[in-house]
């Protein structure tokens, strides 16, 4: 069952402003607790609340501050878990009175007396990598989800983020793995981790997997070694679901669209007459927008598909072979146009 966490700390808004504290007794799908509000007009505010962590969170208290000619009215709390584990939300009252809220998890596992360095941080390492066209399945994303938490503690929190046909859906990781026979094909997952460090300083690892977009993966932390190693790990663990689409250029820095560039200045300086050349500009850049097209909007730069069951021959390579048949066939086009302009 999963917990929601203990201590919370933030800043409320709106027709009340001021700072504010959340620590629940009870942190599961019923949800007990105190909130704090430190009130800019009439000082901290005291709150017992009870409510529950389903869809997302709702909480709902009287207050036991008593401050004489001052009436506060009955608490309702409304807020969603954030892709960065923050809880993000409205807060109202009886009287009227109300606004957004943010708040963010406190505490963790280090020890109370854990002794602390005094070395001062100098540098803050960031790793980021973009992946080719993917291809997962559901022990692929359990087996990444492992990879992902592989260094953390229990204190840092995995939120994944996903989209299912619908809006985008935050969960944590094992409220994720819990309802995951119920998924079918996801079109984007986003994994998100991040935890205190040394120097008092998060390490975060994030993978995001798109359909129609840039797959990448950010890894950060204040030591070198750590993020070189984290990153390359997952790397490793994704190259081993890459699918060969023409679109993998990206990842070197390059796209197919300008290697076809590249050839066209190469082929047209053959060509002498103007008009000769304009055309097969226009032929060149048609066909380059097609494939574009084609890929953008039909070929998927990331499958996700959580279904059990093997995967059939089609949905495997179905996709890379339409990649580069459709570009290879724009090739040939294009060099027979220039066969037919340059002379012999």
């Amino acid at each position: 069952m999963a917990h929601l966490g203990k201590s919370w700390a933030g800043r409320a808004f709106g027709t009340n402003t001021g700072n504010l504290a959340i620590s629940f007794s009870k942190d599961e799908e019923e949800l007990e607790g105190v909130v704090r509000f430190q009130d800019e007009q009439y000082g901290i505010i005291i709150y017992n609340v009870t409510g529950t962590f389903k869809d997302g969170i709702h909480l709902t208290g009287k207050t036991e501050t008593v401050i004489e000619g001052v009436v506060f009215g009955d608490l309702t709390v409304d807020a969603v878990l954030t892709t960065e584990g923050s809880l993000k939300g409205e807060w109202t009252t009886t009287l009227g009175s109300g606004g957004p809220f943010i708040a963010h998890p406190h505490g963790g596992t280090k020890a109370l007396n854990a002794p602390t360095s005094d070395v001062e941080i100098e540098q803050f390492y960031t790793r980021n990598h973009i992946l080719g066209a993917l291809n997962l399945d559901r022990t692929s994303v359990q087996s990444l989800i492992e990879m992902v938490k592989r260094d953390f503690n229990a204190g840092g929190r995995l939120i994944i983020t996903y989209r299912n046909g619908g809006a985008e859906v935050t969960k944590f990781g094992s409220d994720f793995e819990a309802a995951i026979d119920g998924l079918g094909e996801l079109s984007y997952l986003k994994l998100f981790i991040q935890e205190p460090d040394e120097f008092g300083v998060n390490k975060m690892v994030m993978v995001e997997l798109v359909e129609h977009g840039l797959n990448k993966i950010v890894v950060q932390g204040v030591r070198e070694v750590w993020v070189e190693g984290k990153a390359r790990v997952l790397l490793d663990e994704l190259d081993k679901r890459k699918r060969n689409l023409v679109t993998n250029f990206k990842k070197h820095g390059v796209t197919i669209t300008q290697l076809a560039f590249f050839a066209m200045l190469v082929v047209i300086v053959d060509i002498q007459s103007f008009w000769s050349r304009a055309g097969f500009i226009a032929v060149f850049l048609i066909t380059i927008r097609i494939i574009d097209w084609l890929h953008s909007s039909y070929i998927p730069n990331a499958t996700i598909r959580m279904n059990p069951g093997k995967q059939s021959l089609f949905s495997k390579y179905g996709v890379s072979v339409v990649s580069w048949l459709a570009t290879i066939l724009g090739a040939l086009i294009n060099s027979y146009l220039a066969y037919l302009l340059i002379p012999s």
